[in-house]
């Protein structure tokens, strides 16, 4: 109930901060936005919404078709950068709407100046998770220097290219004393990915773990 409320008076205060901004429009400008949504295995992915957005604000909204196809016609901002929405609420509140795939965020760098936005075949790979325990062992002594890197659940593209691969972007960095306690750490991730556990003992040389994501979950231990 407390995430719940969280999660509204979140979204309130960042609409009252976006309600500020002027959404430009020249001439009731439109643009096309088409393609096709397929899982990892090719299948077509019926009803994933498709939308536009500009200055935090939803400008036109489709789902996709039986065959997995859509077309939008949307407003076009004038002098704001353009997003493209799949699967996704908004882009300032990135919660997956069918919460089995991932997202995608595609946004222009400056103000859109294509009327035909083809994004080709999308392909929405499945959700997953990971999960470490970092074990501290009574008596070693060691230190633990890492850093964690994983995929997001959102992934960003730019519209300008042809581009439909989602890297790394998410990290994470600690340092675990001698009397650290044990912890857990993970997240959401594309299913079948990995996650990069990379770690020192001691200030030791680099050392390299990967973490695969599934579903359901399952718990890798990491001992110092």
């Amino acid at each position: 109930m407390k995430s719940y409320l969280y999660k509204i008076i979140l979204f309130t205060v960042i609409l009252s901060f976006s309600s500020c901004e002027k959404l430009e429009i020249t001439n009731n400008e439109r643009l096309l936005v088409k393609g096709k949504i397929v899982d990892q295995n090719g299948n077509a992915l019926s009803n994933i919404s498709i939308k536009t957005e500009a200055v935090n604000r939803i400008l036109a909204k489709t789902s996709t078709d039986a065959n997995g196809n859509f077309e939008l016609t949307s407003l076009n901002a004038s002098i704001d950068p353009l997003y493209v929405l799949v699967n996704i609420e908004s882009n300032f509140y990135f919660e997956n709407e069918n919460p089995d795939y991932a997202s995608k965020v595609y946004s222009s760098e400056d103000a859109n100046k294509q009327l035909l936005l083809d994004l080709g075949t999308v392909t929405l790979s499945g959700l997953g998770s990971f999960s470490l325990l970092l074990k501290n062992l009574p008596g070693d002594n060691n230190t633990v220097e890492y850093t964690l890197s994983y995929t997001s659940k959102v992934c960003h593209l730019p519209l300008e290219f042809n581009n439909d691969i989602c890297e790394f972007d998410q990290s994470t960095q600690d340092f675990l004393e001698v009397n650290s306690q044990n912890r857990t750490i993970g997240g959401e991730s594309i299913l079948g990915s990995v996650a990069i556990f990379e770690y020192k003992v001691n200030g030791g040389s680099t050392q390299t773990i990967e973490i695969p994501v599934t579903n359901p979950p399952t718990t890798y231990v990491f001992e110092y």
